[in-house]
């Protein structure tokens, strides 16, 4: 069962410079019980997705068109105060970028996590605030830590307090932004066992959202490629990094080092050019300008639709890697 579907979902930012179409066309499936990860470069539109299954864009961005289908249920035709009080924290939770920022500085953390206790039910302060502890606890906290201000908490705690409040309404969908950005790699991989742990213990479905298509590696069941607001690639976690058929998803993970090849190991890797400007993206494939299979019908023809490799991986390129035949 899917637990959430996007379909056709189109974001775009209205700026004076004109339109950039952040998110343009995107079909994206989160099956119950799953990690789904989401890769690409910075500025390709992957926190814009994210946050537009939440509806927190900018008040310039806007969804333009399409569909969000959650546990059957079309979210986006409900209005703000029915999405707001029956979807947003209750349903689905974000992990926010950046925990420092996402914080507020002059409230204790265990009054942070009880207010969005607060707003999604009728629990009194002393028992919303209990609650914050025991949620503390199970991201492995001290819960008298709680009493004191984000700028005491170290980075990698902060990063566990916004977990615990993102559980605080105990949500069937938690999306993560960029979860381990700026931590090392211990803290890393203790945050990673914690989602893992978490996901099992409470049967969630995680979207991970991350340019560090590592990190996906260990905690996703699939993954979805995006390039200039666009899903090229998706498909179950170990197939895309054993057999990428996008030119773009092949870069991707030749950028990362590996420890098994040794010619591998003493050259190092990249994905020439730079992201378009979404403003005025190139006509024909988006990708065509960096890509080394370019010919001139990607130059001339838009992105074609999604091509099946096998059951559960999908690819969208003009000249995929390898013979689909």
């Amino acid at each position: 069962m899917n637990v959430l579907e996007a379909s056709d979902l189109k974001v775009y930012y209205h700026t004076a410079k004109g339109v950039v179409r952040a998110v343009d066309g995107v079909d994206f499936i989160v099956e119950e019980g799953t990690s789904v990860g989401l890769a690409g470069e910075s500025g390709c539109g992957k926190t814009t997705l994210g946050l537009s299954f939440l509806k927190l864009l900018p008040e310039n961005g806007a969804i333009e068109s399409g569909s969000l289908v959650f546990e059957g249920d079309d979210i986006y035709s409900l209005d703000e105060k029915t999405f707001r009080e029956n979807i947003r924290w209750s349903q689905i939770a974000m992990i926010f970028q950046g925990a420092m920022n996402a914080l507020n500085p002059v409230f204790k953390v265990e009054d942070q996590i009880s207010e969005a206790i607060k707003l999604h039910s009728n629990k009194k302060k002393k028992e919303r605030l209990q609650m914050a502890r025991d949620l503390l606890k199970k991201v492995d906290i001290d819960p008298t830590m709680g009493r004191h201000y984000p700028h005491e908490f170290s980075g990698g705690m902060r990063q566990r307090a916004m977990i615990a409040m993102a559980l605080a309404c105990d949500p069937k969908l938690i999306i993560a932004d960029e979860p381990t950005t700026a931590l090392d790699v211990i803290v890393q991989k203790q945050l990673m066992d914690l989602l893992r742990r978490l996901k099992a213990e409470m049967n969630l479905s995680l979207i991970v959202i991350s340019h560090d298509i590592s990190v996906l590696a260990e905690l996703c069941d699939y993954l979805n490629i995006m390039y200039a607001g666009r899903i090229v690639e998706w498909g179950e976690i170990e197939e895309i990094f054993e057999n990428p058929r996008h030119h773009y998803t092949h870069g991707l993970i030749s950028t990362f080092p590996t420890v098994e090849d040794e010619e591998k190991k003493s050259r190092f890797e990249f994905i020439p050019g730079a992201p378009p400007n979404l403003l005025d993206p190139p006509l024909g494939c988006r990708f065509h300008p960096r890509c080394p299979a370019a010919t001139e019908i990607c130059m001339q023809e838009p992105t074609p639709e999604m091509r099946r490799i096998s059951e559960k991986h999908y690819v969208a390129c003009h000249h995929p890697r390898g013979d689909l035949d």
